[in-house]
């Protein structure tokens, strides 16, 4: 008996073309193209080097804008000119004062305890704070950021928990002294004093603190004009009110711990404005 193979060979060759429609009925335009479709992103901020915004609902894409803003408070600077949160906008050369905001939503304490519970959601994991003492949007840590702020700024961070660099973990703050909610509140002077002394007590190179000027004081800063603070001319009336000034805050400038700025590199930074106001 003769067999035919022609009828099973078409039968395959249908398969094959069914499946194959199959597959290009269920591949998504991205992938027929081969170009990944954008995810829906906020781009109101400007973004350097190749890295993207990550993509992030309408409600983190509101405290992203808060997180940015420099018109959010009195004095006209942001969250992100103190912390980072992982994007190539604050991976930069700047040397910030505050430690990385990605993971902060995994930790169980924000400054140093004042924080925990219940009460890291409803300030913002610290923002509330932050916006009084360096922002001076009002004075009360109760009422300075409104529900809806704090609602949104917590979805952002929420949103950049996993971005790189990120700390989960608890931040012991390893300040000087605990550091004034308002200017006219009291601190430890004695170890604020103490902690300028030593620095001050240091040889300083100023060649070398120009380098870490450019990359701290000199956003706020300027020697003889007033930008976000006061000129230098001015707001450093002895060598050794910078040190202080740099390592315990002052006033809306925030403090700089010895993990961020060591004692050398304030020597340095104090020697070269010394310098450059011909003290």
């Amino acid at each position: 008996m003769k067999y035919s193979f022609k009828p099973l060979l078409f039968s395959i060759a249908s398969l094959i073309l069914l499946a194959s429609c199959n597959k290009r009925e269920d591949a998504s335009p991205s992938t027929m193209s081969g170009t990944p479709q954008p995810p829906r992103i906020d781009t109101s901020h400007p973004v350097i080097g190749e890295g993207k915004p990550l993509p992030i609902a309408a409600l983190a894409a509101a405290g992203q804008k808060i997180f940015y803003s420099t018109t959010y408070g009195k004095i006209k600077d942001a969250c992100a000119s103190c912390h980072t949160d992982g994007l190539p906008t604050t991976k930069d050369t700047r040397i910030r004062s505050g430690h990385t905001l990605v993971g902060v939503t995994n930790r169980t304490t924000t400054w140093n305890g004042q924080f925990k519970g219940d009460a890291l959601a409803k300030n913002a994991f610290g923002g509330t704070m932050c916006a009084v003492m360096y922002l001076h949007k009002s004075d009360a840590i109760a009422t300075v950021m409104s529900k809806g702020d704090i609602d949104a700024l917590n979805a952002y961070l929420e949103a950049i928990k996993n971005n790189p660099d990120a700390i989960t973990g608890n931040i012991k703050i390893k300040w000087v002294t605990k550091p004034a909610l308002h200017e006219d509140d009291k601190i430890d002077e004695k170890a604020a004093n103490s902690a300028a002394k030593a620095i001050m007590m240091l040889p300083a190179d100023p060649a070398a603190g120009k380098d870490t000027y450019d990359r701290t004081c000199a956003y706020c800063h300027s020697m003889t004009e007033k930008k976000v603070g006061l000129p230098l001319n001015k707001g450093m009336e002895t060598p050794q009110i910078g040190a202080r000034s740099v390592r315990c805050g002052s006033a809306a400038m925030p403090f700089y711990t010895k993990d961020i700025l060591t004692d050398q590199q304030i020597a340095d930074v104090i020697a070269y404005i010394q310098q450059q106001l011909g003290k």
